[in-house]
């Protein structure tokens, strides 16, 4: 199962049902060439997530690192931290991607297994994210576990939920055991997590406009210096190169879903000329608008 295009509150927020109320649990085959952007944008989600790069290599970015993967090798992402992923060598780079709710961890609210392995452990800088490799013993268990629940979502056989409740808690077991300690970060880290959210969602409702970088401080309440310290910190990203990469992937996504001309698309997203969004699209897919939305209507 691949979900094409991803659905983000203004926040950032990904507001996916990732399964079911009755089970929260979904297992994806993500093929990059087939989303709509032709990588994962900027986002975030209170489940965590599992990933496996089963083609090509892809590249991660979460909480102000950069992961570069290559096919057999994963990365865990933590519940709420912004994150991002774009293939590196080939646009048919692909990914196992597994979202589980917290819920399932933890069996039941206020369980032993939610207080003592669970909530402690939702701001420690370890559990952020973590690279997984197959040359390491217990990261090998892990991305074994990621394909056996991909093979198991994908036969839904009898008890198959069962399976897949048991894969993500053994996971989340590996992953404490194998924890840096003294990971807990200062609530800064957390912070400015929250903090480029923050930005992220002022950035896109109002796209259609000019932005300032005092509007953007002002927003947010915090000095325009740390803005940018807090914004390029997290996200490896000026404000203004944010700016212009959501003006992108909304003009990209109404290429997708309208019928509106290219000049339209270019002043609802913000630039000053149809030329000027030309230029900024090919110089990042390659390819015109009109070159994408006839590509597009082929697929």
């Amino acid at each position: 199962m691949q979900v094409p295009e991803l659905t983000i509150s203004p926040s950032g927020e990904e507001t996916t049902q990732h399964g079911s109320p009755a089970f929260p649990l979904a297992v994806y085959h993500s093929i990059m060439s087939r989303n709509v952007l032709g990588f994962t944008p900027w986002h975030w989600h209170t489940e965590i997530q599992f990933c496996l790069i089963t083609k090509g290599s892809i590249r991660f970015l979460v909480n102000e690192r950069q992961h570069l993967l290559q096919a057999g090798e994963g990365i865990f992402v933590g519940s709420g931290y912004l994150h991002m992923a774009r293939p590196e060598s080939e646009p048919d780079s692909a990914y196992i991607c597994l979202d589980a709710d917290l819920k399932l961890l933890c069996a039941f609210p206020g369980s032993a297994v939610e207080t003592n392995c669970v909530s402690p452990f939702l701001q420690d800088l370890s559990m952020a994210h973590r690279s997984l490799s197959p040359a390491i013993p217990w990261q090998g268990e892990v991305l074994r576990r990621i394909k056996a629940a991909y093979e198991a979502f994908e036969e839904r056989l009898l008890g198959y939920e069962l399976r897949l409740a048991a894969l993500v808690m053994e996971m989340w077991l590996l992953l404490l055991e194998h924890r840096e300690e003294g990971g807990t970060p200062p609530r800064s880290t957390r912070r400015e997590n929250a903090v480029a959210q923050e930005i992220l969602t002022y950035l896109s409702q109002n796209l259609h406009r000019p932005v300032t970088l005092q509007e953007v401080a002002s927003a947010v309440s915090f000095s325009p210096s740390e803005c940018c310290r807090i914004f390029k910190r997290v996200t490896g990203e000026t404000i203004f190169s944010g700016l212009k990469a959501c003006r992108l992937n909304r003009g990209l996504e109404l290429l997708h879903t309208t019928d509106l001309p290219v000049s339209q698309i270019a002043c609802e997203t913000g630039f000053c000329s149809a030329s000027y969004f030309i230029e900024a699209f090919k110089a990042r897919h390659g390819i015109t608008p009109l070159q994408y939305r006839r590509r597009f209507a082929l697929l």
